[in-house]
């Protein structure tokens, strides 16, 4: 099995643990093994100075953009908040930018409710793959599985 990172949050609202259960088997089946700080592997140092460890062990990082903050109300860039939208862990812009900087391959699947940061279109050289994160199936669509099979290609051996 290929070690990757997968950025994600330890902790996950109920309506989306069944699709990333799907999303993990569905990585495991490509004999793919994913390790994340605080899922898998517990810090026994500084979480980024594990986080950077772990990450150098791995062939390449897939972020994954769970719901973590509701944003309803507010003022965003000196504008009141329209509508509201999600935000997902910090760690997932930090795992991103080191994953960048150790020049992994990385794929982005975000909730279509997530935004900001490196969720956001161009903000990395990566494709965004928005999915409705609630949907318990979503991993084992043709799109997501398409993705990973060619991310899966251009992983470091």
């Amino acid at each position: 099995m290929r070690q990757i990172f997968l950025s994600r949050p330890s902790w996950v609202a109920e309506q989306y643990r069944p699709g990333i259960d799907h999303f993990q088997m569905l990585l495991r089946e490509q004999h793919l093994d994913p390790r994340s700080v605080g899922v898998t592997d517990y810090p026994n140092d500084s979480p980024m100075d594990d986080v950077m460890r772990l990450m150098k062990q791995c062939g390449g990082t897939i972020v994954l953009g769970v719901p973590q903050i509701q944003v309803k109300a507010g003022v965003l860039k000196g504008n009141d908040i329209d509508e509201p939208f999600s935000l997902g862990t910090e760690w997932n812009h930090i795992e991103a930018a080191l994953a960048y900087a150790l020049e992994l391959p990385t794929l982005v699947i975000h909730d279509q409710t997530v935004v900001r940061g490196v969720f956001d279109h161009g903000a990395t050289q990566s494709f965004l793959h928005k999915v409705d994160l609630s949907y318990p199936t979503w991993a084992l669509t043709e799109p997501i599985v398409g993705a990973i099979r060619t991310w899966r290609g251009r992983l470091r051996t």
